[in-house]
């Protein structure tokens, strides 16, 4: 049997609220069923000269992470970070309070179809000393949001993201740079690197690459099935498609006698009926995580991806908190997973 660390921490299903608020990503209004590739956007709206930035972050009822963010020098105001939006998007009731000129339409693809949006520009978005310029970002309420707006990989790409789930705090800095700067040292983010870090937890850093405007781990499986890992910081549960989930039926040991029924509410509005399952343990890379519950589900953005024939995951911030952190290199596309010191193993 592999050897796994886990935090032995259970996850939940919150059945009404923002269960899959981090799923939604967007279409260009002239190809109105296309999912806009962040790498086809043209010229990278962020200020080249802003390198790095470190926050307190918080987190919303959801349990997500959320940062302090200024919009045209306003604010701060809460934002979602949204690793699986590749849109950033912003609340209508705070556009209209800032008087955001509208600039076009969008299409909003969440979990059980399409929402047609209205975008405002943003003439600058500052996360601390990182900012973006001129982003057009899609409307949603507040209330479907669960905050002030969802950060999404239009402000993170060609950039870094750290997450500090035992301090508490974010990072934001120029991606592929080869280190994590710790105030006793650094820490090699080499892809294949691992061993222990300054801060006395241990890390490995595992390849990933960009699909659709997200970052991916290329190399995952659930007891034992590969799957492609889509890594959704906005999304509260774990989502795995009906081919992963048919897969697992072969072994039914692998997964709760009696699966419960849960409803998912999007960041639109939109339901989407799921099964909610103990899951077999997660790899990813050279880390296996145990004890996890996922939910199962037919969504919009499966289809979307072209994923129905093939075993797909949404890791959301119900796994993601079993570490105690991890750094996201937009640009050198890998993933760098931190462990309590000892805690993690060679799986076998």
């Amino acid at each position: 049997m592999d050897e796994l660390w886990s935090r032995r921490r259970a996850a939940t299903v919150i059945c009404s609220g923002l269960a899959l608020a981090g799923c939604a990503t967007l279409a260009a209004p002239t190809q109105p069923k296309v999912l806009v590739n962040l790498a086809d956007l043209g010229a990278d709206p962020q200020d080249p000269e802003a390198d790095l930035t470190q926050l307190a972050a918080a987190r919303d009822t959801a349990h997500r992470v959320t940062a302090p963010v200024m919009i045209n020098s306003q604010g701060p105001y809460e934002f979602v970070i949204d690793t699986g939006a590749n849109r950033t998007v912003i609340a209508t009731e705070l556009a209209q309070t800032l008087a955001l000129p509208t600039s076009g339409r969008a299409e909003v693809h969440g979990i059980a179809g399409i929402e047609a949006s209205t975008t405002a520009l943003i003439d600058r978005l500052d996360v601390g000393r990182v900012n973006s310029r001129r982003l057009h970002a899609p409307l949603l309420t507040r209330a479907r949001l669960g905050a002030d707006g969802l950060m999404g990989v239009d402000v993170l790409k060609n950039r870094r993201l750290n997450i500090d789930f035992r301090r508490n705090v974010i990072t934001i800095h120029r991606a592929n740079d080869n280190s994590i700067q710790f105030r006793q040292g650094v820490m090699d983010t080499r892809v294949g690197a691992s061993g222990r870090a300054p801060d006395g937890s241990d890390y490995t850093v595992v390849p990933a690459r960009m699909r659709f405007g997200q970052l991916i781990v290329i190399d995952a499986d659930l007891g034992g099935i590969p799957v492609v890992a889509f890594l959704d910081s906005g999304s509260q549960n774990t989502v795995g498609n009906l081919k992963l989930y048919a897969k697992l039926k072969l072994r039914p040991e692998l997964l709760s006698p009696r699966p419960l029924v849960v409803q998912l509410i999007s960041a639109t509005g939109q339901t989407a009926r799921g099964e909610f399952s103990s899951v077999p343990p997660l790899r990813l890379g050279g880390l296996g995580i145990a004890n996890l519950s996922a939910v199962f589900a037919d969504l919009h953005i499966f289809r979307l991806w072209e994923l129905i024939d093939r075993p797909a995951i949404l890791v959301g911030i119900d796994v993601m908190r079993h570490f105690e952190g991890i750094d996201l290199d937009f640009g050198a596309r890998r993933v760098t997973f931190r462990t309590p010191p000892g805690a993690m193993r060679p799986m076998r």
